[in-house]
C-alpha cells in the first residue's frame, strides 16, 4: 500500500528582510525538506509487507510534521512544496500515475499542516515533550491529522487500484501507519532541533549514547527470543529498565531516539521475517497489529515517563530557585536590619557625643565655686537641642526606611543650610575650620522633608570637617554655596580643602558600607543619596584642584510624583 507521507517543517528564515534572500532561503528549505522526506519515504517503502503492500509505520510523516513543529508557521509554504515534490518522485519510481503522486503529496502536506497547526494553536511555537499534556497533545493531533488526510489518501488509492481496493481498509492502513510514524519520528526531529539550539552537555551525550547502544542490544535480544518464551513472558518488559534509564537521566530527545531505534528494530524484523514479528506462522493481520501495538506501547510508555521525569526536574529546579530566592530575601532582610542599626549608630553618634560633652560641662560648671550658672544653663540648653536632634534623626530614619514617609512641605533651602551649620558650630570650632557661606538671595522654595534634607547637609559638613583633619589647622576652609539653577532646581555645594577623594573609591563612593575611615560605617553618603533620590534630586561628588572635594546636590523645585501640600 502507498504509505503515509507527512510534511516536514522548514527552518524559519533568519531575520533578513531582503526579498531575494527570503526567496533563496525558501527554495533551499523546500529542497532540504523534500530530500529528507524522500529518504524517509524510501525507507518506508522498504518497510512495507510484500505482497500486501501494507506499511507498519510511515517515518516520512514524522519527518514532515516534526520539521514543521520545530521550525514554525513561516516554513509552511516551502515545506508543503518539498513534501509534494518528494511524494511525486517516490510514486513515479514505483510506477504510479503522476496525478496520483500529486494528489497523495497534497494529502501528505495537509496532514503535516493540520497536525502542526493543532500543536501550535494549543501549545504555542515553543513545543517540547517535557510535559505529559504535550505528549498526549501530540498523540491527539497526530490522530486528527492522519484521520483527515487518510480520507483523501484512501479516495486516491481507490481511483488508482479500482474496485478491488476497499476504502475503509486503505484508510485504516494509512491512518495507522502515518499516526505511528508521526508519534515515533516527530519527537526525534523536535528533540534534535532543540538540541541544536541548546547543545547538550558532553557528559549527557556520552551517557546517552551508551544507553542507546545498550537498548539496541536489548532490542535484538527481545526480538530473537524463542516463540514459546514470548507466549509465557512479555519480552517488551525487558526493555523498560533501559528505557527508564534513558527517560530518567536524559532529555526527551534521547527518549525519542530510543523509541525510534526500537520501532525500526520491530518493523525491520517483521518485514524481513526475523524473530517473533517476522514469524510466518502468525497470521498476516495479527503480525501487523502486533508490531504496531508493540511500537505504540513502547512509544507511549517511554514518552509518558520522559514527560513525568522532565516535569519533576522542572519542579525541582523551581523549588531550588524558590529556596535561593527565599535565602536571598532573608539575607536582604538581615542586611536591611544591619543597615538600619549601622545607620542609627552613624547618625546619632555625633549628637550623642555632644549630649555627653554638654552634660559633662554642665556638671562641671555647677560644681565650680561659685557655680557658673549662666554657662551651665547654656550647656543644658545645648543638651536639650542635641536630645531633640536625636529624636528628629530617629524619626527621619523611620520615615526613610519605612513604608509611609512623612508628607513633604515647602522648604527654604538657605534655612536648612544655616540650621545645619548652627548644629555643628561647636564641631567646626573644635576642629579649627573656617566656614565661608554664600547663600543666593530670593531662592524659591523646594518641596521636601526638612529634617531629612538637614541631615544631608549635616552629614556632608561633618564628613568635610573630618577630611580636613589631615591638613594643618590654618588651611581648613569649608565653603557652602546655594544658587538657583536655570533648569528649575536649587544647587547646594559643600566644598572642603582636605586631601580630596581617593581615586580607588571614587566610582563607588555612594555605595553602602564603602568607607575610607578606620571607624566608619560607610552609610553616611549612601543615606544622603537615598534621601536626595527620594526628593527627585541628584547627589554628585568631584575632586577640586590639587586638594579638596566638592559634594553637590540638586533639588528640583517640582519633583515628579510628589504632590505639593494643600
Amino acid at each position: 500500500m502507498e504509505g503515509l507521507l507527512a510534511q516536514s517543517r522548514p527552518h524559519q528564515p533568519a531575520s533578513v528582510d531582503d526579498p531575494p534572500w527570503r526567496w533563496l532561503r525558501s527554495v533551499g528549505l523546500a529542497v532540504a525538506v523534500g530530500l529528507a522526506y524522500f529518504i524517509a519515504a524510501h525507507l518506508g517503502v522498504g518497510l512495507v509487507f510484500k505482497p500486501e503492500g501494507v506499511a507498519v509505520f510511515w517515518p516520512a510523516a514524522g519527518i514532515s510534521t516534526g520539521c514543521l513543529i520545530a521550525l514554525g508557521r513561516r516554513a509552511q509554504a516551502p515545506l508543503a512544496a518539498g513534501v509534494i515534490a518528494a511524494t511525486v518522485v517516490v510514486h513515479l519510481l514505483i510506477d504510479d500515475p503522476l496525478w496520483a503522486g500529486v494528489a497523495w503529496g497534497v494529502c501528505n502536506a495537509a496532514e503535516a499542516l493540520i497536525t502542526a497547526g493543532l500543536i501550535q494553536l494549543y501549545f504555542g511555537v515553543d513545543f517540547t515533550l517535557d510535559k505529559l499534556l504535550q505528549v498526549l497533545g501530540l498523540l491527539a493531533a497526530a490522530i486528527i491529522g492522519t484521520a483527515v488526510s487518510g480520507i483523501g489518501g484512501a479516495v486516491v488509492y481507490r481511483l488508482v487500484a479500482g474496485p478491488s481496493a476497499t476504502m475503509l481498509t486503505s484508510w485504516r492502513h494509512w491512518f495507522a501507519s502515518d499516526a505511528i510514524g508521526i508519534f515515533i519520528v516527530a519527537p526525534l526531529v523536535i528533540g534534535v532541533a532543540a538540541a541544536i539550539r541548546q547543545p547538550l552537555p558532553r557528559r549527557e551525550v556520552i551517557e546517552g549514547a551508551v544507553a542507546l547502544a545498550v537498548l539496541a542490544v536489548m532490542t535484538g535480544i527481545v526480538i530473537l527470543l524463542p516463540p514459546r518464551l514470548w507466549v509465557t513472558v512479555l519480552p517488551i518488559a525487558a526493555l523498560f529498565p533501559i528505557l527508564l534509564w534513558v527517560t530518567a537521566r536524559h532529555r526527551p530527545v534521547y527518549t525519542a531516539a530510543a523509541v525510534f531505534l526500537v520501532s525500526i528494530g520491530f518493523v525491520s524484523t517483521a518485514v524481513y521475517g526475523v524473530g517473533h514479528f517476522g514469524d510466518t506462522r502468525i497470521q498476516f493481520a495479527d503480525r501487523i497489529l502486533q508490531a504496531q501495538s508493540a511500537i505504540l506501547f513502547v512509544a507511549l510508555g517511554a514518552f509518558v515517563m520522559a514527560a513525568l521525569f522532565a516535569e519533576r526536574r522542572q519542579s525541582e529546579a523551581r523549588l531550588t530557585r524558590s529556596n535561593l530566592m527565599l535565602e536571598r530575601a532573608q539575607e536582604d532582610k538581615l542586611m536591611n536590619m544591619q543597615a538600619m542599626a549601622a545607620s542609627i549608630s552613624h547618625e546619632i553618634r555625633q549628637p550623642l557625643a555632644a549630649v555627653t560633652a554638654n552634660a559633662a560641662a554642665a556638671r562641671e560648671l555647677i560644681t565650680h565655686t561659685p557655680p557658673d550658672l549662666a554657662e551651665a544653663e547654656s550647656a543644658l540648653a545645648d543638651l536639650v537641642i542635641d536630645g531633640n536632634r536625636i529624636v528628629e534623626i530617629l524619626n527621619n530614619l523611620r520615615a526613610l526606611f519605612g513604608k509611609a514617609p512623612r508628607p513633604y512641605e515647602n522648604i527654604d533651602v538657605n534655612e536648612v543650610v544655616l540650621g545645619g551649620l548652627r548644629i555643628l558650630r561647636s564641631e567646626l570650632n573644635d576642629h579649627g575650620v573656617k566656614a565661608n557661606v554664600e547663600l543666593a538671595s530670593d531662592l524659591p522654595q523646594v518641596l521636601g522633608d526638612r529634617g531629612q534634607l538637614q541631615e544631608v547637609i549635616i552629614n556632608l559638613v561633618h564628613n568635610a570637617v573630618e577630611a580636613m583633619d589631615a591638613v594643618k589647622e590654618g588651611d581648613r576652609v569649608l565653603n557652602l554655596k546655594t544658587r538657583h539653577d536655570g533648569d528649575g532646581a536649587i544647587i547646594v555645594a559643600v566644598e572642603d580643602s582636605g586631601p580630596g577623594i581617593d581615586p580607588e573609591f571614587f566610582d563607588n563612593i555612594f555605595d553602602a558600607f564603602v568607607t575610607t575611615k578606620p571607624q566608619g560605617t560607610g552609610l553616611g553618603l549612601a543615606i544622603c543619596r537615598t534621601i536626595i533620590d527620594g526628593h527627585g534630586g541628584r547627589l554628585s561628588a568631584a575632586s577640586v584642584g590639587k586638594g579638596g572635594a566638592r559634594f553637590q546636590l540638586e533639588l528640583p523645585l517640582k519633583p515628579e510624583g510628589i504632590e505639593a501640600p494643600v
